[in-house]
């Protein structure tokens, strides 16, 4: 509702602006006593003049002279800059409509004189436009072809400049602003606040910088939904936890060294309507990437189960767990949307595909650094640390300067704050969250809400089918490999994936199948084993891997780095080494200097206690079925280079 650019009278206004119930108004209350009936009165002029009364009559009822009333009349009219009229606003006593614009000139004065000098700087900007655009540009930092501006240049600053260019357009001491006290400092300071008002995302960027610009201009930045059910609306995110921990490796010398780790990642998935974390994983490595990420997904949808506890006086709080462990109906349960940031680990084609095919959800990665529209998983990490991982001995704190940081590295080595007792720890929290009052849910705990929801509202949620459910492939790649084999140099069939032969009995029987390609579906975190599947879909069966690589469970990563590794000749093995146990003794040469190894080190042995080893038959590994691979096998210790792991 926009007012007229002329002066009009009440029969020329349109239906809108005759519309008094859409104008702004005034809470009288909060007026002074005398002002009170001032306005009281003005607004009862406006009201009747609108109504069609005759002016004659309402200024004889309010007092209010008939050209003032009219004048009145034209300031409810004009245009505030909320893009409405100024309405019953304008009928505060000393309210201004308008800028002030001085029109008699500056004249000399004594540089003691105070006052005198109102609009003097905008009649300034005016004669001298040029000066107004250097101004705009330093507070700004408006963008010039070889110009560099300062980081947050300070007001003292850019009078300084201001008086500068004042000077070189001719200004002497007679004229403003130098001949004022304090040369027109005071009135820069308000035009500048002023500009930052006027340009608000500019300059929030420009005095403050990005992060603070980009949450200002964020339109989503925040929940811009109403969640009416759980697992409508999951956020995930990743946080790296604030302490040292240790793991024992073997040493090649022989006994056992004891290896610190500091950068691990705390990956998890929570319920944005009843805050109940679904799932969660810790990470080892420096930085985690897609298929963590993918770890963290199957961990909210296969069912919880609790841990077996090595800490003394560490258990369960009663009632507590995960709502896939706590509840039939969350078994398998999957979610309509995913909310997380634009890191490169999320964005993954494998995480994307996956997300979607397997899950069926949508993803909202939103605008980049806006950490302000995950706002419950970002709290969430808070009160972890604070409840939690701060209160242990061996944390680093929030920051170097924390008092809660004691050399952190040496408390997790003399008290033995293993890798171990951080998961469970972990787990431990996580679980107790779940079962805690929360005050955003009306001191419920998140699992209480999710009961009562399921019971009492009888909100159904949506679960991965059963036929899905036995070899849930959210890891899973897909690659095609050729059937090979020669059968005069006695080369029964096989495929090759990474460097390994894979096959079975049926493929080794199937010689007329050389040549053939067949797709491989493939598990990144157990590459002992391979489904394969014809070109038209039609299921071969599980080949194996060959020798000792279909025995020790590894990932392909590991594998990877192993063929990488012997490429550049660090390690060496044969058929008769287990290469996994060649690499593992490799990484714990290292570990004593490289972070990355101790930690890679420490991930294969948490798979290898996690993992149970196949069964040894005839489609598996060729090594006798008596022999061991940690007892008969034949070890070579390499000299070992120091190099710095991939």
């Amino acid at each position: 509702m926009k007012a007229p650019k002329h002066r009009v009278d009440r029969d020329s206004l349109p239906p809108k602006l005759k519309d008094l119930s859409q104008w702004p108004t005034v809470d009288v209350t909060l007026l002074a006593g005398k002002d009170v009936h001032l306005v009281e009165r003005r607004i009862r002029a406006v009201r009747d003049y609108i109504a069609g009364c005759p002016v004659k009559v309402i200024s004889k009822e309010t007092t209010i002279p008939r050209q003032e009333i009219h004048r009145l009349v034209n300031r409810c009219l004009e245009e505030h800059n909320d893009e409405r009229i100024w309405g019953f606003r304008a009928l505060v006593k000393g309210c201004h409509i308008k800028t002030y614009v001085r029109t008699a000139p500056i004249n000399g004065s004594r540089p003691s004189q105070h006052g005198g000098a109102a609009g003097a700087l905008t009649m300034l900007f005016d004669q001298y436009p040029w000066i107004r655009k250097a101004v705009d540009a330093l507070f700004l930092k408006k963008v010039e072809a070889g110009v560099v501006h300062e980081s947050r240049m300070p007001i003292k600053v850019i009078h300084k400049c201001f008086i500068d260019k004042c000077k070189e357009a001719g200004l002497t001491a007679k004229d403003y602003p130098l001949n004022m006290n304090h040369r027109g400092r005071r009135a820069l300071s308000s035009y500048v606040r002023q500009l930052f008002q006027s340009n608000l995302k500019r300059a929030v960027k420009a005095r403050h910088g990005d992060d603070a610009a980009r949450a200002l201009s964020s339109a989503n930045a925040g929940p811009d939904s109403i969640i009416t059910r759980p697992y409508e609306r999951v956020e995930f995110d990743g946080h790296r936890i604030d302490l040292f921990c240790t793991i024992d490796l073997p040493n090649p010398h022989g006994g056992i060294q004891r290896i610190t780790l500091q950068r691990l990642w705390l990956l998890v998935i929570i319920d944005v309507k009843t805050r109940a974390i679904l799932g969660y994983t810790l990470v080892l490595n420096p930085e985690y990437n897609s298929e963590d990420v993918l770890r963290c997904v199957k961990h909210a949808l296969t069912p919880w189960k609790p841990m077996t506890l090595t800490i003394p006086g560490l258990r369960y709080t009663p009632g507590s767990g995960l709502p896939s462990g706590v509840f039939t109906e969350c078994e398998w349960a999957s979610w309509d949307e995913l909310w997380f940031d634009n890191a490169k680990a999320n964005l993954a084609y494998a995480v994307r595909m996956n997300l979607t095919r397997v899950i069926g959800c949508h993803i909202n990665a939103g605008p980049v650094k806006t950490p302000q529209r995950r706002p419950f998983i970002e709290r969430l990490f808070q009160t972890f640390e604070e409840n939690g991982f701060h209160r242990l001995p061996s944390t680093t704190g929030s920051g170097p300067n924390d008092s809660r940081r004691d050399d952190p590295e040496a408390a997790a080595q003399r008290l033995n704050i293993s890798y171990q007792h951080l998961a469970e720890l972990v787990d431990v929290l996580i679980a107790r969250y779940n079962a805690e009052p929360h005050s955003g849910l009306g001191n419920r705990s998140p699992l209480e809400m999710l009961e009562y929801l399921i019971v009492n509202q009888g909100i159904e949620i949506r679960t991965v089918p059963e036929y899905k459910r036995q070899d849930l492939a959210l890891l899973n790649i897909r690659v095609v490999r050729c059937i090979r084999g020669d059968l005069k140099e006695g080369k029964c069939p096989y495929v090759e994936f990474e460097g390994v032969r894979y096959y079975n009995d049926l493929l080794r029987r199937s010689a007329e199948l050389i040549g053939r390609k067949l797709s491989l579906l493939v598990d990144p975190d157990d590459l002992r084993c391979v489904t394969a599947y014809f070109e038209d879909g039609r299921e071969f069966g599980v080949l194996t891997a060959h020798g000792f690589w279909g025995r020790t469970p590894h990932s392909l990563t590991v594998r990877k780095a192993i063929n990488k590794l012997r490429l550049r000749k660090l390690i060496f093995y044969t058929d008769t080494d287990d290469p996994i146990l060649v690499y593992m003794e490799y990484l714990n040469r290292q570990a004593a200097t490289n972070q990355r190894a101790a930690g890679q080190s420490a991930k294969i042995q948490t798979t290898l206690r996690s993992v149970p080893p196949l069964s040894p038959t005839s489609s598996g590994a060729d090594a006798p079925e008596s022999e061991s691979p940690s007892s008969s096998r034949k070890t070579y210790t390499p000299v070992m280079r120091k190099t710095r792991l991939m």
